[in-house]
């Protein structure tokens, strides 16, 4: 779009000097001039001896003007410019000054990636878990459930294996459903020619819980009531191939010879094995008056009433098995079978030797060796 041009101007100047305004100065407390008697200055414009000229122009019909005017635009701009190259310029001047950190976005996306990762990884893991869970909760589910089986088919068994041996009316009966028939058989024949097979029938089992012996955990304690109104407590083995088998020993606690019969006899000369309790006392007397020399074992035996003491070389392996026992037993006495003797001409009335420590209890775990 073209631009109008204005034509030149001239504006005149008048030939007289408007006249200058009065200018009144005030006083000025800071000096010790009075300006009050002072005659006021009056300002205006510097007179000049020259008289103001004219400016004189040709005629507009004598020159040539220009038939376009430039802007004010041609005068600033003195180079073209490429409207493009100054953005794209600016562009990269913004880049420079401010790049974008892409290495942060990185960072984070492999932030982002390494959780998303770790989460499935876990959830995996936990589905795993519980899976493995799952299956051992049913394989314990299910083994709990076959022992219980198992342990109901035992107890049936047991009291089968009870009754038939409470109904047994003859000792060859009564030795299928024992523990170690071959020694047992002979021990039984004996104590049975004195009594009755049959102590009455089994009413009901009372007591019947798993008893563990040496880690050995096949045996078991069962309390059986008879038909006479007797409590029957017994030890139970169940051997290799399942069988309940009866511990007749401890069932009937059995005794060489009763034992208030061997203290009021006292044989001499022998040595026979009894079930008794044995606490350390110190009755020193006679033969065994040096208690230096010797040790000194309160004796009594199950639905007794003779107490015998039991004197032992102090410095032998025996005693020092004996003091371990009871000791073991906080001090009490202890449950043991000992092989006990009375020599010949021995003088103290209730004392007799203890020669061997047979067995730590009164059961017999295995079977003992005949030559012992």
């Amino acid at each position: 779009m073209a631009r109008v041009e204005k034509p030149v101007e001239l504006r005149p100047v008048d030939d007289e000097v408007a006249p200058a305004p009065v200018v009144v100065r005030l006083s000025n407390r800071e000096t010790e001039r009075n300006p009050r008697d002072e005659k006021p200055i009056r300002l205006g414009p510097q007179a000049s001896s020259e008289a103001p000229s004219r400016l004189d122009l040709p005629d507009r019909g004598e020159i040539e003007l220009r038939t376009h005017q430039p802007g004010i635009e041609a005068l600033i701009e003195t180079e073209t410019s490429n409207p493009d190259l100054t953005e794209q310029n600016w562009g990269e001047a913004s880049v420079r000054r401010h790049p974008i950190p892409w290495g942060w976005f990185a960072l984070i996306a492999l932030a982002i990636a390494a959780a998303v990762v770790w989460s499935l990884s876990h959830v995996r893991e936990a589905d795993t878990q519980a899976d493995q869970i799952r299956v051992e909760t049913e394989s314990v589910l299910a083994r709990e459930e076959r022992e219980e089986t198992e342990a109901r088919v035992l107890i049936d068994r047991i009291e089968d294996s009870l009754r038939f041996f409470f109904n047994a009316t003859t000792v060859e009966f009564l030795a299928r459903n024992v523990r170690h028939p071959e020694r047992v058989l002979p021990l039984m024949r004996q104590y049975y020619a004195r009594q009755s097979v049959s102590s009455g029938r089994m009413r009901s089992i009372r007591v019947l819980q798993p008893l563990t012996l040496e880690n050995r955990g096949n045996f078991w304690m069962a309390s059986v009531l008879l038909t006479n109104g007797q409590l029957q407590n017994l030890i139970i083995e169940i051997d290799a191939s399942g069988q309940p088998l009866i511990d007749w020993e401890t069932m009937v606690c059995h005794q060489p010879m009763p034992w208030d019969e061997f203290a009021r006899e006292r044989p001499a000369g022998t040595s026979l094995d009894f079930r008794v309790y044995a606490e350390q006392d110190s009755f020193f007397s006679h033969e065994f008056a040096d208690s230096g020399r010797w040790l000194c074992f309160r004796l009594t035996a199950l639905d007794s009433e003779e107490t015998l003491f039991g004197y032992i070389s102090a410095d032998s392996g025996e005693a020092r098995g004996l003091l371990d026992l009871i000791d073991a037993n906080r001090g009490g006495k202890v449950s043991l079978i000992l092989r006990l003797g009375i020599p010949e001409g021995l003088q103290s009335r209730r004392g007799v030797m203890i020669e061997k420590v047979i067995n730590s209890r009164w059961l017999f775990i295995d079977a003992p060796d005949s030559t012992s």
